[in-house]
């Protein structure tokens, strides 16, 4: 059961960060995906403290310019505003593209062999086959997103418990604050991030498929005023994001990661952050000849996320529960800031499906993020400690 050939399938960031953690611990890593780096996706690009942690214990770089520090979360809707500030190591917006290509350059450096522009057609055992021919492999890695095939294969399929509908863009605008600003209506969630000192990521995320962002925007006044005349400097991108939960994401020398595995809605800004605590676990189970160890390890990774899925979509649908639980927040402070450190992982008494990353600031770190509060915030400390 300790064979050393894995094969990754799925080149997003999920799929590149378990290739890294796996020729970090010694294995020959092959990876293939059909479409070329960099891959863009639809999504919030805030990646939350703890998966910094992990980025930087994978080695991942990233400079000053092409990434944001953020410190904390602010919730708005109408007159109510409730914010706090994470416990020690920021989160950090940065570019999906910029994160991707990030990912790739430490693939390649580590000398995971990299098969972009190429489709696996079938997944057998021990091998997979793919448009250039069939590889031998002892372990296999489905990192490839909410419609996994791999998982359909494996018949580990689940039916999504709820669906909602993404949209995207990019303004340039220099950042107002140092905190992910997350705007709240019926039916309608507008999350703002700052991905570098001059430029804004806004997301919108709807149950209506149909609703368009510019529509979505004239119900948020006070974050239409922010932006003015700010100019759009990228297309406006669409996606799904699926809450989904999966019971089992082992079979054989199977794994499954990633979305691919279970996903939560990105409600919760935890998706990446959840899928490199995921690569971390993994790593540690094929190095250990044992795939149960993953399964135990994902349950637990995944437990308080699901958790937190369900109460804040509950929460997202009731008007007068979300204006009570803004409320509160607001009036007690340091209650929404034990929240965020037991999401982010933060609280020690509970380190819920933590993956210990190791010393972040150790060698192969990143380096020359920063974060400048501006505007109305006024964050605690230094937003580059």
């Amino acid at each position: 059961m300790n064979g050393k050939k894995v094969f990754v399938i799925g080149g997003g960031p999920a799929g590149l960060a378990a290739a890294i953690a796996a020729r970090l611990e010694g294995f020959e890593v092959s990876l293939a995906d059909p479409r070329q780096p960099p891959i863009d996706k639809a999504c919030g690009e805030g990646i939350m403290p703890d998966g910094v942690e992990i980025l930087s214990h994978l080695g991942v770089r990233l400079t000053g310019a092409e990434a944001f520090l953020f410190n904390g979360i602010r919730y708005i809707e109408g007159g109510i505003v409730a914010e706090t500030h994470f416990r020690g190591t920021p989160g950090l917006g940065v570019r999906r593209t910029v994160l991707h290509d990030a990912l790739h350059r430490r693939a390649r450096e580590v000398g995971v062999d990299l098969l972009w522009g190429h489709k696996v057609h079938e997944v057998g055992d021990g091998f997979v086959v793919l448009d250039c021919g069939s590889r031998p492999t002892d372990w296999i890695i489905g990192a490839d997103g909410v419609g996994s095939r791999v998982r359909l294969k494996l018949g580990l399929d689940t039916s999504p418990i709820s669906q909602r509908f993404g949209v995207r863009r990019h303004y340039r605008i220099e950042p107002w604050c140092d905190l992910v600003e997350v705007y709240w209506s019926t039916g309608c969630e507008f999350y703002v991030t700052a991905v570098s000192d001059n430029e804004m990521c806004v997301a919108a995320l709807t149950g209506d498929r149909h609703l368009k962002f510019d529509t979505a925007l004239a119900r948020f006044p006070r974050l239409a005023q922010r932006l003015g005349s700010a100019p759009v400097i990228s297309d406006t991108l669409g996606g799904v994001s699926i809450y989904r939960r999966s019971r089992t994401v082992v079979k054989g020398r199977v794994a499954l990661l990633g979305d691919a595995s279970g996903s939560v809605d990105a409600i919760t800004g935890e998706g990446v952050a959840l899928a490199l605590h995921q690569s971390m676990a993994l790593a540690r189970a094929l190095k250990q000849g044992d795939l149960e160890h993953y399964q135990a390890d994902h349950g637990r990774i995944m437990g308080l996320p699901n958790c937190m899925t369900s109460m804040m979509l509950s929460i997202n649908q009731h008007t007068w529960l979300r204006r009570l639980t803004l409320c509160s927040l607001s009036i007690i402070p340091g209650f929404f800031a034990l929240l965020i450190a037991i999401h982010t992982r933060a609280y020690s008494k509970l380190r819920i499906g933590r993956v210990e990353p190791g010393n972040p600031g150790g060698p192969g770190g990143v380096s020359g993020w920063h974060g400048r509060p501006a505007g109305d915030c006024q964050p605690s400390g230094n937003p580059a400690a």
